[in-house]
């Protein structure tokens, strides 16, 4: 464990992550990031299909758009930010994957705006 931190500590202090991280957007970036790259781990460890949909696409991919709905708004970022998760993640599905996994894409931009207006839902 302790050699995994010291890896993590060393990744982060590579200069340019550094300047990157200074920005209030990229923590919506790096997601985007983990969004399009982890199927494509799940099928290099070949699980199953409906593990990979079920879990992932929805439930997991669903939990970080509302989350990043809510930097969002606490960061105070663009509303065109919320474009960025559903376009990545269906321009990363495109090459591999079924063309009904786009459907993922409409869902992310939903949780989006439902963290965005995270408190205002019944007023």
């Amino acid at each position: 464990m302790k050699e995994l931190q010291n890896i993590w500590q060393k990744f982060l202090a590579i200069p340019l992550l550094k300047k990157l991280n200074q920005h209030s957007f990229m923590p919506i970036i790096w997601w985007g990031v983990f969004i399009a790259a982890f199927p494509y781990f799940l099928s290099l460890i070949q699980l199953p299909i409906v593990v990979r949909v079920g879990l992932v696409f929805l439930i997991l991919n669903s939990i970080i758009s509302f989350h990043v709905g809510v930097l969002i708004k606490k960061r105070s970022l663009s509303k065109w930010w919320m474009l960025f998760l559903p376009v990545i993640f269906c321009l990363a599905i495109l090459p591999r994957f079924a063309n009904y996994n786009l459907v993922f894409g409409l869902i992310y931009l939903i949780f989006e705006v439902f963290g965005l207006i995270n408190n205002h839902i019944y007023r």
